[in-house]
Protein backbone atom coordinates (compact mmCIF):
# COMPACT_ATOMS: atom_id res chain seq x y z
CA UNK A 1 0.00 0.00 0.00
CA UNK A 2 2.88 2.31 0.84
CA UNK A 3 4.54 1.75 -2.38
CA UNK A 4 1.28 2.13 -4.60
CA UNK A 5 0.73 5.17 -2.98
CA UNK A 6 4.50 6.36 -3.54
CA UNK A 7 3.97 5.89 -7.20
CA UNK A 8 1.03 7.78 -7.82
CA UNK A 9 2.49 10.39 -6.02
CA UNK A 10 5.40 10.34 -8.20
CA UNK A 11 3.85 9.94 -11.41
CA UNK A 12 1.86 12.31 -10.24
CA UNK A 13 4.93 14.75 -9.66
CA UNK A 14 6.15 13.54 -12.82
CA UNK A 15 3.25 13.88 -14.99
CA UNK A 16 2.61 10.30 -16.42
CA UNK A 17 0.07 8.30 -16.40
CA UNK A 18 1.78 5.05 -14.08
CA UNK A 19 -0.23 1.42 -13.32
CA UNK A 20 1.25 0.15 -10.54
CA UNK A 21 1.15 -4.03 -10.55
CA UNK A 22 2.20 -5.82 -7.10
CA UNK A 23 1.97 -9.67 -6.55
CA UNK A 24 3.06 -12.36 -3.63
CA UNK A 25 2.47 -9.52 -0.70
CA UNK A 26 2.28 -12.88 1.29
CA UNK A 27 5.75 -13.92 0.65
CA UNK A 28 6.77 -14.13 4.22
CA UNK A 29 9.47 -11.91 4.85
CA UNK A 30 12.22 -11.80 7.84
CA UNK A 31 11.86 -8.58 9.59
CA UNK A 32 15.97 -7.64 8.94
CA UNK A 33 14.91 -8.46 5.46
CA UNK A 34 12.40 -5.85 5.17
CA UNK A 35 14.22 -3.14 7.11
CA UNK A 36 17.45 -3.77 5.13
CA UNK A 37 15.33 -4.00 1.90
CA UNK A 38 12.79 -0.78 1.96
CA UNK A 39 15.18 1.96 1.19
CA UNK A 40 16.59 0.19 -2.02
CA UNK A 41 13.21 -1.00 -2.79
CA UNK A 42 11.72 2.76 -2.54
CA UNK A 43 14.74 4.15 -4.54
CA UNK A 44 14.25 1.53 -7.11
CA UNK A 45 10.70 2.14 -7.63
CA UNK A 46 11.38 5.61 -7.65
CA UNK A 47 13.79 5.13 -10.66
CA UNK A 48 11.57 2.92 -12.99
CA UNK A 49 9.07 6.40 -12.22
CA UNK A 50 11.63 8.97 -13.17
CA UNK A 51 14.14 7.23 -15.37
CA UNK A 52 12.67 3.76 -16.73
CA UNK A 53 9.13 5.28 -17.46
CA UNK A 54 9.06 7.73 -20.91
CA UNK A 55 6.07 11.31 -20.40
CA UNK A 56 2.88 10.22 -22.36
CA UNK A 57 3.99 11.98 -25.77
CA UNK A 58 7.09 9.40 -25.87
CA UNK A 59 5.31 6.51 -25.22
CA UNK A 60 2.70 7.65 -28.37
CA UNK A 61 5.26 8.37 -30.71
CA UNK A 62 6.74 5.00 -30.06
CA UNK A 63 3.30 3.53 -30.76
CA UNK A 64 3.67 2.44 -26.71
CA UNK A 65 0.79 2.32 -24.38
CA UNK A 66 0.28 5.42 -23.16
CA UNK A 67 0.23 4.55 -19.78
CA UNK A 68 3.52 3.11 -18.59
CA UNK A 69 3.64 0.00 -16.30
CA UNK A 70 6.07 -0.82 -12.87
CA UNK A 71 5.46 -3.97 -11.40
CA UNK A 72 7.01 -5.22 -7.68
CA UNK A 73 6.78 -9.41 -7.54
CA UNK A 74 7.84 -11.34 -4.56
CA UNK A 75 8.00 -15.04 -4.51
CA UNK A 76 10.03 -17.95 -3.31
CA UNK A 77 12.25 -20.17 -5.08
CA UNK A 78 14.86 -22.74 -4.30
CA UNK A 79 14.84 -21.31 -0.74
CA UNK A 80 15.28 -17.77 -1.49
CA UNK A 81 13.11 -14.90 -1.75
CA UNK A 82 12.80 -12.94 -5.27
CA UNK A 83 12.02 -9.48 -5.70
CA UNK A 84 11.59 -8.23 -9.29
CA UNK A 85 10.96 -4.37 -10.05
CA UNK A 86 10.71 -3.72 -13.87
CA UNK A 87 9.02 -1.20 -16.11
CA UNK A 88 8.03 -1.38 -19.43
CA UNK A 89 10.04 1.85 -19.98
CA UNK A 90 12.64 3.00 -22.69
CA UNK A 91 15.25 0.56 -20.76
CA UNK A 92 18.77 1.04 -19.75
CA UNK A 93 21.46 3.29 -22.36
CA UNK A 94 24.30 1.18 -22.71
CA UNK A 95 26.93 3.66 -24.39
CA UNK A 96 26.03 6.52 -21.34
CA UNK A 97 26.46 3.92 -19.11
CA UNK A 98 29.38 2.71 -20.74
CA UNK A 99 30.57 5.90 -21.43
CA UNK A 100 30.45 7.83 -17.77
CA UNK A 101 32.56 4.26 -16.77
CA UNK A 102 35.08 4.78 -19.12
CA UNK A 103 34.77 8.98 -17.91
CA UNK A 104 34.66 7.94 -14.34
CA UNK A 105 38.38 5.73 -14.59
CA UNK A 106 35.78 2.48 -13.60
CA UNK A 107 36.25 0.63 -16.56
CA UNK A 108 38.65 1.08 -19.61
CA UNK A 109 37.99 2.17 -22.74
CA UNK A 110 39.52 -0.84 -24.76
CA UNK A 111 37.86 -3.50 -22.24
CA UNK A 112 35.11 -5.90 -24.40
CA UNK A 113 31.94 -6.08 -21.75
CA UNK A 114 28.72 -8.14 -22.31
CA UNK A 115 25.72 -6.20 -21.84
CA UNK A 116 25.23 -7.77 -18.40
CA UNK A 117 28.61 -6.47 -17.51
CA UNK A 118 27.85 -2.76 -18.84
CA UNK A 119 23.98 -2.49 -16.83
CA UNK A 120 26.45 -4.08 -13.51
CA UNK A 121 28.26 -0.82 -13.68
CA UNK A 122 25.36 1.18 -12.59
CA UNK A 123 26.39 -0.09 -9.23
CA UNK A 124 29.28 2.22 -8.74
CA UNK A 125 29.50 4.77 -6.55
CA UNK A 126 28.92 7.99 -8.71
CA UNK A 127 27.63 6.17 -11.68
CA UNK A 128 24.18 8.29 -11.86
CA UNK A 129 23.77 8.11 -15.74
CA UNK A 130 20.39 10.83 -15.17
CA UNK A 131 20.71 13.95 -17.24
CA UNK A 132 19.50 15.62 -14.28
CA UNK A 133 18.42 15.28 -11.02
CA UNK A 134 14.49 15.44 -10.28
CA UNK A 135 12.18 15.81 -7.14
CA UNK A 136 11.20 12.13 -8.10
CA UNK A 137 14.48 10.25 -8.06
CA UNK A 138 15.91 12.33 -5.55
CA UNK A 139 19.23 12.21 -4.31
CA UNK A 140 18.97 10.08 -1.64
CA UNK A 141 19.96 6.02 -1.70
CA UNK A 142 22.66 5.64 -5.04
CA UNK A 143 22.76 2.45 -6.66
CA UNK A 144 26.04 1.66 -4.88
CA UNK A 145 24.14 1.25 -1.50
CA UNK A 146 20.95 -0.76 -3.02
CA UNK A 147 24.16 -3.23 -3.93
CA UNK A 148 25.25 -2.89 -0.87
CA UNK A 149 22.38 -3.50 1.46
CA UNK A 150 21.67 -6.55 -0.69
CA UNK A 151 25.00 -8.16 -0.16
CA UNK A 152 24.92 -7.47 3.12
CA UNK A 153 21.48 -9.81 3.48
CA UNK A 154 23.68 -12.27 1.51
CA UNK A 155 21.88 -11.48 -2.08
CA UNK A 156 22.49 -10.74 -5.48
CA UNK A 157 20.73 -8.29 -7.70
CA UNK A 158 20.92 -9.01 -11.72
CA UNK A 159 19.53 -6.40 -14.35
CA UNK A 160 18.35 -7.51 -17.77
CA UNK A 161 17.11 -4.33 -19.94
CA UNK A 162 15.86 -4.31 -23.50
CA UNK A 163 16.16 -0.80 -25.27
CA UNK A 164 12.54 0.13 -26.04
CA UNK A 165 10.72 -2.47 -23.89
CA UNK A 166 12.04 -1.64 -20.22
CA UNK A 167 13.97 -2.82 -17.24
CA UNK A 168 13.77 -5.14 -14.97
CA UNK A 169 16.11 -5.69 -11.66
CA UNK A 170 15.90 -9.35 -9.29
CA UNK A 171 16.88 -8.79 -6.46
CA UNK A 172 17.55 -12.80 -4.71
CA UNK A 173 17.66 -13.14 -0.99
CA UNK A 174 18.48 -16.20 1.51
CA UNK A 175 15.26 -17.28 3.27
CA UNK A 176 16.25 -17.07 6.03
CA UNK A 177 18.90 -14.78 7.64
CA UNK A 178 19.73 -16.35 10.75
CA UNK A 179 20.99 -20.02 9.73
CA UNK A 180 23.41 -20.64 6.82
CA UNK A 181 25.25 -23.89 6.12
CA UNK A 182 28.95 -23.40 6.95
CA UNK A 183 32.43 -25.24 6.40
CA UNK A 184 34.02 -25.34 9.65
CA UNK A 185 38.28 -24.31 8.78
CA UNK A 186 40.92 -24.67 11.29
CA UNK A 187 43.88 -22.12 11.05
CA UNK A 188 46.01 -23.30 13.99
CA UNK A 189 43.76 -23.23 16.61
CA UNK A 190 41.06 -21.22 15.57
CA UNK A 191 38.24 -21.72 13.93
CA UNK A 192 36.14 -20.13 11.33
CA UNK A 193 33.30 -20.61 9.05
CA UNK A 194 33.09 -20.29 5.21
CA UNK A 195 29.41 -20.26 3.77
CA UNK A 196 28.83 -23.66 1.63
CA UNK A 197 27.29 -21.80 -1.05
CA UNK A 198 30.25 -19.78 -1.86
CA UNK A 199 32.66 -22.78 -2.19
CA UNK A 200 33.72 -24.16 -5.34
CA UNK A 201 36.36 -26.78 -4.57
CA UNK A 202 38.74 -27.61 -1.65
CA UNK A 203 41.90 -29.65 -2.40
CA UNK A 204 45.90 -30.33 -1.45
CA UNK A 205 47.85 -28.64 -3.18
CA UNK A 206 51.31 -29.38 -4.84
CA UNK A 207 54.46 -27.28 -5.49
CA UNK A 208 53.05 -26.75 -9.20
CA UNK A 209 50.08 -25.23 -8.11
CA UNK A 210 51.70 -22.60 -6.50
CA UNK A 211 53.30 -19.75 -8.22
CA UNK A 212 54.31 -16.16 -7.41
CA UNK A 213 53.57 -13.58 -9.70
CA UNK A 214 55.41 -10.01 -9.72
CA UNK A 215 52.76 -7.15 -9.16
CA UNK A 216 50.06 -10.46 -8.31
CA UNK A 217 51.25 -11.71 -5.18
CA UNK A 218 50.75 -15.58 -5.36
CA UNK A 219 48.31 -17.29 -7.44
CA UNK A 220 47.86 -20.88 -7.37
CA UNK A 221 46.82 -22.65 -10.99
CA UNK A 222 43.35 -24.27 -10.96
CA UNK A 223 42.38 -26.50 -13.55
CA UNK A 224 44.35 -24.03 -15.98
CA UNK A 225 42.78 -20.54 -14.27
CA UNK A 226 45.45 -18.60 -11.96
CA UNK A 227 43.21 -17.43 -8.63
CA UNK A 228 44.98 -15.66 -6.63
CA UNK A 229 45.93 -17.11 -2.97
CA UNK A 230 44.89 -15.56 0.52
CA UNK A 231 46.88 -16.63 3.51
CA UNK A 232 44.12 -16.23 6.01
CA UNK A 233 46.61 -16.66 8.85
CA UNK A 234 48.15 -13.41 7.91
CA UNK A 235 44.93 -11.47 7.53
CA UNK A 236 43.96 -12.68 10.84
CA UNK A 237 47.04 -12.35 13.19
CA UNK A 238 46.83 -15.90 13.59
CA UNK A 239 49.69 -18.66 13.86
CA UNK A 240 49.23 -21.49 11.34
CA UNK A 241 50.35 -25.05 11.78
CA UNK A 242 52.35 -24.33 9.26
CA UNK A 243 53.11 -21.76 6.49
CA UNK A 244 54.22 -24.00 3.73
CA UNK A 245 51.01 -23.27 1.24
CA UNK A 246 52.15 -27.30 -0.16
CA UNK A 247 51.51 -28.90 3.61
CA UNK A 248 48.33 -26.87 3.63
CA UNK A 249 44.69 -27.07 1.97
CA UNK A 250 43.30 -24.63 -0.25
CA UNK A 251 39.38 -23.83 -0.44
CA UNK A 252 38.59 -22.29 -3.75
CA UNK A 253 35.17 -19.39 -2.78
CA UNK A 254 33.63 -17.73 -5.70
CA UNK A 255 31.53 -14.89 -5.62
CA UNK A 256 29.48 -12.92 -8.54
CA UNK A 257 32.16 -15.25 -10.86
CA UNK A 258 35.11 -13.89 -9.38
CA UNK A 259 37.04 -16.12 -7.69
CA UNK A 260 40.03 -16.82 -4.86
CA UNK A 261 41.85 -19.66 -3.17
CA UNK A 262 41.91 -19.50 0.77
CA UNK A 263 44.88 -21.08 2.59
CA UNK A 264 44.01 -23.08 5.34
CA UNK A 265 45.70 -26.03 7.98
CA UNK A 266 42.44 -28.18 7.83
CA UNK A 267 38.58 -28.70 7.21
CA UNK A 268 36.72 -29.77 10.14
CA UNK A 269 33.36 -30.66 8.58
CA UNK A 270 30.12 -29.03 8.04
CA UNK A 271 27.17 -27.86 10.28
CA UNK A 272 24.62 -25.40 9.79
CA UNK A 273 25.52 -22.47 12.15
CA UNK A 274 23.41 -19.34 13.86
CA UNK A 275 24.51 -16.14 12.41
CA UNK A 276 25.12 -13.43 15.15
CA UNK A 277 25.85 -9.63 14.42
CA UNK A 278 29.60 -8.76 15.46
CA UNK A 279 28.01 -5.32 17.14
CA UNK A 280 29.06 -2.03 16.51
CA UNK A 281 31.38 -2.32 19.62
CA UNK A 282 33.92 -3.82 17.34
CA UNK A 283 33.71 -2.23 14.07
CA UNK A 284 34.25 -3.65 10.17
CA UNK A 285 36.38 -6.70 10.98
CA UNK A 286 38.51 -7.37 7.33
CA UNK A 287 37.61 -10.20 5.88
CA UNK A 288 34.53 -10.93 8.59
CA UNK A 289 31.18 -10.78 8.27
CA UNK A 290 29.72 -12.00 11.70
CA UNK A 291 29.90 -14.78 14.37
CA UNK A 292 28.57 -17.43 14.37
CA UNK A 293 27.75 -20.24 17.78
CA UNK A 294 29.14 -23.65 16.85
CA UNK A 295 27.54 -26.57 18.23
CA UNK A 296 29.87 -26.18 21.13
CA UNK A 297 28.57 -23.31 22.40
CA UNK A 298 31.56 -21.45 21.36
CA UNK A 299 31.83 -18.15 18.67
CA UNK A 300 33.35 -18.41 15.40
CA UNK A 301 34.32 -15.76 12.83
CA UNK A 302 32.06 -16.27 9.54
CA UNK A 303 34.61 -15.17 6.38
CA UNK A 304 32.94 -12.37 4.52
CA UNK A 305 33.76 -13.93 0.91
CA UNK A 306 32.67 -10.94 -0.94
CA UNK A 307 35.35 -8.62 0.97
CA UNK A 308 37.71 -11.61 0.40
CA UNK A 309 37.52 -11.73 -3.06
CA UNK A 310 37.93 -8.38 -3.66
CA UNK A 311 40.95 -8.34 -1.34
CA UNK A 312 42.13 -11.07 -3.49
CA UNK A 313 41.75 -9.32 -6.78
CA UNK A 314 43.29 -5.61 -5.57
Amino acid sequence: QKMTRLVRDLSHKAGKNIDFITSGEETELDRTVVDKIADPLIHMVRNSVDHGIESTEERIKAGKNPTGRVELRAYHQAGNIVIEIGDDGKGLDKERILKKAVDNGIVEASQELSDEEIFKLVFHAGLSTARKVTSVSGRGVGMDVVKKNIDSLRGKVDISSTSGKGTTFTICLPLTLAIIDGQIIKIGSERYVIPINSIVRSFKPTAEHLWSVQNRGEIAMVHGELIPLVRLYRLFGTVPTTEDAAQSLLVVVEEDGRRCCLLVDELLGQQQVVIKSLGDGLGAVKGVSGGAIMGDGRVSMILDIPGLVKLAQA
